[in-house]
This record gives structure tokens, C-alpha cells and sequence, in this order.
């Protein structure tokens, strides 16, 4: 059966357009991020200055607040030490009135015992002349007389000392409560400037992390031309060993070709029934073989061929080593020919697969099975069914990913002469 030249032809080119196109899309994308990002770190700039703003006033404020709390808490302390002098003061002279009382009571006492000497009388008997006895009254009413007005005047500083030290008292109340309401005043401010001091902090990490992203996208921009150039020189290396490749591809195939006639057994024909329409689409009644392969679905439509591709996962990688065979899920999956099951498992990315090892040194991969049909080290026959077709594993939908190769996960070949497409 022979391979199809323009699929080669369409594989290469696809690989040459894969080497310049990507890193031009991504350069163009880069250059969408870095705007996004520009405009991120401007208008985080915008509200860090805002936040900058607003904690300078926060902070004059509390600073304010402390210079009149500062303030009013040195006037406090300049009262209270008003208030203890002034209790000083109402202590001495409550004191010196105490003292002078006793003084009086004693003057007191004194006169009523020699009341017959000290009346006015008797100071007039006594006397020795008319002036005397003028003086001598003179000088008993002064002391009387002074007497009561050290009294009145006492009593009248001790009440305007009371009075003093009343008013001071109530003003050191009045000052503590001034200042304890600053203190809750400034207190209220500082919970809001730790709150615009997070805030501050959340907007600087956001801006820095804008600013890394940029520079992250800046330097993947400069890598992507580099690939781009790398690519674009790679692209005109290869263009101009197009037609050495094309050759090198025709040879390949008459090469295959003759080696598939030369395997093939006398008593086979050739492949049963036609290739599908232009969408690949394979239907066969029977079973159909190329050099003792037969096709593992009785229905199948070719969605990836063997070779060159688009990742369509972001993990698969660029080239496909076998056929994706989409059809629906529960479809029975056939040995393409006899041989051992060799594996039976499960891997993350080929999923739930059975390969087969043959006679004739050739093994068959059959992957994103819903579930293996068959054990390892059991012997199959081309036809049996060895499990169902899904989607388990790196798939994007119900298929079988058939593929034959040399080796174990090693010199994979393309199925599609191995069974007449």
C-alpha cells in the first residue's frame, strides 16, 4: 500500500509555518500584557500617591494631637502643683489661725480673771494721770480691736485660699477630661492610619507585582523575537533543503513500500474496501489487513494523523506518533494482529493502553481506553477485543490513539500503511 505523497508534503510545510508563526502570535500577546500591565502600575501609582496623601494628613493630625495633648497634660501638672501650694498654704494658715485663736482665748481667759484690773474703770483708777489712763485705754482697745481684725482678715484669706483652690481643682478636672478625650481622639486616628498604612502596604505589594509582570512580559517579549529571528533563519535553512527532503521523503516511502510487499504473506490479498472522503472518515463491513495488520475499529474517523502537529494540550508536544482514531465511547477496540499483551496500565498521559508484541518484531500501542479489556501476558488474536474506546489520560474526547513502533515507547512509525489508509 502506498503512503500518501501530499500528506508528507502538507506535514512538512505545517512544520516550517510552526517554526515562525507561534513566537509572532506570542510577541503580539506579550505586547497586549505589557499594556495591561502599564496601565495596572498607573493607576496603582494614581492610588499610592492618593494613600501617601492621606497618611501625611493622618499623621499631622496625630502629631497635632500629641503637641496639644503634650500641652495640656504640662498644664495639668502646673495645676496640681498650683493645688498642693495652695493646700499648703490653707494648711499654714489654718495653723497660724489656730495658734492666734489660742492666743485670744488665752487674752481671753486672762481678762475675765482680772476683769476688776481690766476694764475701763479700772484702768482709769489705776492710772497715774488723766493721760495716763488715756493711753492706757487707747492701747486696751487697739489690742481688742486688732485682735478681731487678724480674725477677720484669717477667715477671710482661709475662704478666698478654699475658694482658689476649688476653682484650680475643678479646672485640673476639666484639663484631665480634655486630654483623656484627645487621648481617645488620637487613639481613633491612629486605627485609621493603620488601616491606610495596610492599605498603603496592599497597594505598594500590587504595584510591585505589576511592575515584576511587566518586566516579566518585557523579557519574554525580547525572547519571543529572539526565537522569532532564530526561527525565521531556521525557516529559509530548511526552505532551502525543501526539495533535498521532499526526495529524501519519496525514497523513504518506495523504501517502506517494497519492505511492507516483502512482509506480506502469499495468502493475503490486498486491502479490503476504499479510503474514507476528504474528512478522513474510515467505515469497513470487514476486517481490512496490510502485511498481516488489520484496522483496531470497525468505524473510525482520523482526527490527528502520524506526524507534525499543533499541540492541542499544551503537553503533548509538537509531533504525533500515531493515529487519533475518534469514535464514541464504548466502541469495541480489536488486536490488529496477533500477538502478547506486553502492558496493561494506566499513564497519565496515554491513559488506560494495551501493547501488543508480534511476530514479526513489530509492537501496537492502544491508548484512552475506558478501561483495559485484557491482562499483560496474555496471548490475543487479530480481531479480539481488547477494550473499549474513551477518553482517559492527556485526551480532549472519546478516541483510540492506535500506534506501532520498533520498540517499547521507542521507534514509533507510522500506522497508516500498516493498515491500508
Amino acid at each position: 500500500m502506498k503512503i500518501n505523497k501530499s500528506f508528507v508534503l502538507t506535514a512538512a510545510a505545517t512544520c516550517l509555518v510552526g517554526f515562525v508563526s507561534p513566537a509572532l502570535v506570542q510577541a503580539d500577546n506579550i505586547d497586549s500584557k505589557i499594556a495591561n500591565e502599564e496601565q495596572k502600575i498607573k493607576d496603582l501609582s494614581d492610588k499610592k500617591a492618593s494613600s501617601d496623601s492621606s497618611l501625611a494628613d493622618l499623621e499631622s493630625k496625630i502629631n497635632s494631637l500629641t503637641v496639644e495633648t503634650d500641652n495640656l497634660l504640662n498644664e495639668k501638672l502646673g495645676l496640681e502643683k498650683e493645688v498642693n501650694q495652695l493646700t499648703k498654704e490653707i494648711s499654714d494658715l489654718e495653723k497660724t489661725i489656730e495658734k492666734r485663736n489660742k492666743k485670744i482665748e488665752e487674752q481671753a481667759r486672762s481678762t475675765q480673771i482680772n476683769q476688776e484690773k481690766q476694764d475701763i474703770v479700772n484702768v482709769l483708777l489705776d492710772s497715774e494721770s488723766f493721760s495716763d489712763a488715756i493711753g492706757r485705754t487707747v492701747a486696751y482697745t487697739k489690742l481688742v480691736s486688732a485682735n478681731n481684725d487678724i480674725m477677720e482678715t484669717q477667715k477671710e484669706d482661709q475662704e478666698a485660699l478654699t475658694k482658689k483652690k476649688a476653682s484650680v481643682e475643678t479646672k485640673v478636672e476639666e484639663v484631665t477630661q480634655k486630654a483623656a478625650d484627645l487621648k481617645v481622639k488620637q487613639g481613633e486616628l491612629e486605627n485609621s492610619k493603620a488601616e491606610q498604612v495596610k492599605l498603603a502596604n496592599e497597594i505598594l505589594k500590587n504595584l510591585d507585582d505589576a511592575k515584576n509582570k511587566k518586566s516579566e512580559f518585557v523579557a519574554q517579549k525580547e525572547e519571543a523575537k529572539r526565537i522569532a529571528e532564530e526561527q525565521a533563519k531556521r525557516a529559509k535553512e530548511v526552505a532551502a533543503k525543501e526539495k533535498a527532503a521532499q526526495k529524501a521523503a519519496a525514497e523513504a516511502q518506495k523504501v517502506a513500500e517494497e519492505k511492507l510487499e516483502s512482509e506480506k504473506p502469499a495468502s493475503l490479498t490486498k486491502p479490503m474496501g476504499d479510503k474514507g472522503a476528504s474528512d478522513n472518515s474510515q467505515t469497513a463491513d470487514e476486517p481490512s489487513y496490510a502485511s498481516g495488520f488489520q484496522r483496531p475499529l470497525s468505524s473510525f474517523t482520523i482526527t490527528s494523523p502520524f506526524g507534525g502537529r499543533q499541540d492541542p494540550t499544551g503537553t503533548a508536544g509538537d509531533f504525533h506518533d500515531g493515529l487519533d482514531m475518534a469514535a464514541p465511547g464504548g466502541t469495541p477496540i480489536m488486536a490488529s494482529r496477533g500477538g502478547t499483551v506486553v502492558e496493561s496500565s494506566f499513564h497519565p498521559s496515554a491513559g488506560n493502553h494495551v501493547i501488543i508484541q508480534h511476530d514479526n518484531g513489530y509492537y501496537t500501542y492502544y491508548m484512552h481506553m475506558r478501561e483495559p479489556g485484557v491482562a499483560s501476558g496474555k496471548t490475543v488474536s487479530a480481531g479480539e477485543v481488547i477494550g473499549m474506546v474513551g477518553t482517559t489520560g492527556n485526551s480532549t474526547g472519546d478516541h483510540l490513539h492506535f500506534g506501532v513502533a520498533t520498540g517499547i515507547w521507542s521507534g514509533f512509525m507510522n500506522p497508516a500503511p500498516f493498515i491500508g489508509l
